[in-house]
């Protein structure tokens, strides 16, 4: 504030420039107490809009990480869901090719009889034929 310089009079200062000066400083601390409320009441505003913001923030993060934690779950399940799809699947090709290779015994036990009976019935007809040969050499010579 500025140094204000009251006129004189016969017994101190003149009452109506101790009057205006305090008029003057009343004035301008209301104008200065105004602003001050103003700044306070547009601040706290701001204030209020921040805190709704902060709010809505919150409730928008609060959903995400539900959400992510929904999601989180069900790829567990999903991964859980796979790997018993891929263990099942292993289990079924296992049984099918445990089974594949009974069959192809079985199939190999039957061609190894199959080879057998030809190896037999080949015998039996080297036999015939050689007893008709036998046969026939006799009858040419008789």
């Amino acid at each position: 504030m500025s140094t204000y310089k009251f006129a004189r009079t016969f017994r101190g200062f003149k009452p109506s420039s101790v009057i205006e000066y305090i008029s003057n400083l009343e004035r301008t601390y209301e104008k200065e107490i105004k602003e001050k409320q103003e700044t306070i009441s547009e601040l706290q505003r701001e204030n209020e809009e921040l805190k709704k913001k902060l709010s809505k923030l919150e409730e928008e993060f609060s959903k995400l990480n539900d959400q992510k934690i929904k999601i989180a779950e069900l790829l567990i399940i999903a991964q859980e869901k796979a790997e018993s799809i891929v263990s099942k699947a292993i289990e079924e090709g296992e049984n099918k090719k445990k089974a594949l290779l009974e069959e192809i015994e079985q199939h190999e036990k039957t061609l190894q009889s199959l080879k057998e009976e030809i190896r037999r019935i080949k015998s039996e007809l080297q036999l015939v034929i050689n007893r008709f040969e036998n046969e026939a050499k006799e009858e040419s010579l008789n």
